[in-house]
């Protein structure tokens, strides 16, 4: 990497110089703006990057922000990124919380021990993290970090969680098919190399409890491994496929809502009638399901108060150091609408 060290045998001149102009303090020392000129030509054809470690270290009129690193996996939902940062933005501005800022650190699922050495080191003031592989949770379990840690999933004592009870969502959905008298019950899922912990603990919950309430159950998916972007797609031939067998369920569970806008296309193409034919309820949030004709049922991950959660008791755990871990269980609600009633 290039230092200002390096640029400054270039120009032939002091490093302090070069520091001067490179930090935008050229003026203090009344460096002539033909030197100015030349420092900045040179580190740009050397590829000088800056150390904004460093520079905040040495800013001593900037006030002291927390850093907090939020580490994310691309598979999770985008769209919770953008609630966290509005809720943040919001709580900050009335004053709920302490100043603090979040940045993002991805990782691929699984794979959280590649980034050991950024959560041992101490490098931020605290962690939020949403392990959902077991590997990832067996790693978090044996390793040691000293600032407070935030987990989205996951029961490791040693750290906070702020989550939902996925098995419980899995099983309410159960009792709502079984109270409105069917004896058959669907799941329709993406395919996954390996599924997150959150995906199992929801259909474990719903298969447990329809066995328990003497309802079948079955799985429907594409069997193809197409690109994750494609869902909708991949929803339109798991409905083919599951619109070729003699019986059909009468209520079908739909993993995701891209999946479930492919599959409803299929089955208002194959004049399935919703809810008359099929019960459907969809765990997503994407806005074509309310307007979608019938409206489809969904199960809403609380993104805006888990992010709201998350960030209170990351603020507690800053102005109080040594804080007991807490947990914090937010209820998933159900939005009721024609595919599915109340």
């Amino acid at each position: 990497m290039v230092s200002i060290y390096d640029i400054s045998k270039v120009v032939g001149t002091s490093a302090s110089t070069v520091s001067l102009v490179l930090t935008g303090r050229a003026e203090e020392l009344r460096i002539s703006q033909a030197k100015q000129k030349q420092i900045l030509e040179v580190a740009n054809r050397m590829g000088y990057i800056p150390n904004m470690s460093a520079r905040k270290l040495s800013s001593r009129n900037l006030k002291h922000m927390p850093e907090i690193a939020l580490f994310w996996s691309p598979a999770q939902h985008s769209i919770f990124l953008n609630i966290f940062m509005n809720v943040l933005q919001d709580m900050i501005s009335k004053e709920e919380v302490r100043e603090m800022r979040f940045t993002i650190l991805p990782y691929r699922n699984g794979e959280l021990e590649k980034l050991e050495s950024v959560l041992t080191a101490n490098y931020y003031n605290g962690v939020l993290v949403p392990p959902v592989f077991s590997e990832d949770l067996a790693f978090l379990t044996k390793t040691s970090i000293q600032v407070p840690v935030v987990l989205l999933y996951g029961d490791i004592p040693q750290f906070n969680l702020v989550s939902v009870d996925n098995f419980k969502v899995g099983t309410k959905i159960a009792h709502i098919f079984h109270r409105h008298g069917h004896t058959s019950v669907g799941i329709m899922m993406p395919v996954y190399k390996t599924p997150s912990l959150t995906i199992v603990q929801r259909n474990k919950g719903l298969s447990e409890a329809c066995h328990n309430l003497d309802m079948k159950v079955k799985l429907y998916t594409s069997e193809m491994d197409l690109p994750p972007a494609n869902k909708v797609e991949e929803g339109k031939i798991a409905a083919k496929k599951m619109l070729e067998e003699d019986s059909l369920p009468s209520a079908l569970y739909i993993q995701n809502d891209s999946l479930a806008l492919g599959a409803l296309s299929v089955f208002s193409q194959q004049g399935i009638r919703i809810p008359e034919d099929m019960e459907i309820i969809v765990y997503g949030i994407n806005d074509s399901l309310e307007i979608h004709h019938p409206s489809i049922t969904t199960v809403c991950y609380p993104t805006e108060e888990i992010s709201r959660a998350c960030i209170t008791v990351m603020a507690t755990l800053l102005d109080r150091p040594g804080t007991a871990p807490m947990q914090r269980i937010i209820d998933t609600p159900f939005v009721f609408r024609e595919s599915c009633r109340p």
